[in-house]
């Protein structure tokens, strides 16, 4: 079992019944910080002694403000606590993109995703503009769990910190090529762009690098 630490829940009365809820929820979020990789429901409510039925229903409200997500009976952390933190300029930097990202799909008709991530932090799928080509095979949500395999081009430019290429690995009807660029607050975003298997993306790579160009240009100019 992970060696697992965290301030054990501490039984209280009724009158500091929405403290203590309070209390749990943190204390099963240090948890997953502390892990850095899914845990089940068990082992969380063993770590901060709360019974599993209550570790769940706590779990399950952090769900619906994506506080933490669930991964085949897993919990893992969710986008909602760095979203919060981080919301205008992710908020520029979503409306910037989606603009730079519908103009090169209307020319190129690829899909195009752009992903966040935020050291200790999910990736975070910000904007995406969907091309017909690659949405006829795949779908939109196939797509974007495409994009959090370990061996999709995503992952590999976060890692290399270059642009990087993958062909059929995350999903095997799509060939993808991803870029990485810094944003404000440190993070990483990378975008990527998709076409069904067999489509050479050399011709690609010189329109995406343009379109982070103008997408950090944006970014810049509405700066204070």
């Amino acid at each position: 079992m992970d060696d697992f630490t965290a301030e054990p829940v501490l039984a209280s009365g009724r009158a500091g019944r929405n403290d203590g809820v309070v209390h749990s929820a943190f204390a099963l979020i240090r948890v997953l910080v502390q892990a850095q990789h899914p845990v089940g429901v068990t082992k969380l409510a063993s770590a901060v002694g709360l019974p599993k039925t209550t570790a769940h229903r706590i779990l399950e409200q952090l769900a619906r403000e994506g506080v933490v997500k669930r991964r085949d009976h897993e919990w893992a952390l969710g986008t909602g606590l760095s979203d919060l933190s981080q919301a205008p300029y992710r908020a520029d930097l979503a409306g910037v993109a989606q603009l730079r990202m519908h103009a090169l799909t209307r020319a190129t008709g690829a899909t195009l995703f752009l992903y966040v991530h935020s050291p200790g932090q999910p990736l975070n799928a910000l904007s995406r503009s969907y091309g017909a080509r690659t949405g006829s095979a795949v779908t939109a949500g196939e797509q974007r769990r495409a994009g959090e395999n370990p061996a999709s081009a995503v992952w590999r430019a976060l890692e290399l910190g270059q642009l990087a290429a993958e062909y059929g690995e995350a999903h095997p009807e799509v060939d993808c090529i991803a870029t990485p660029m810094t944003v404000p607050a440190g993070d990483t975003a990378i975008l990527t762009l998709a076409e069904p298997r067999g489509m050479n993306l050399e011709p690609f790579k010189r329109p995406l690098d343009r379109t982070i160009a103008l997408i950090l240009s944006d970014l810049r100019r509405l700066e204070p």
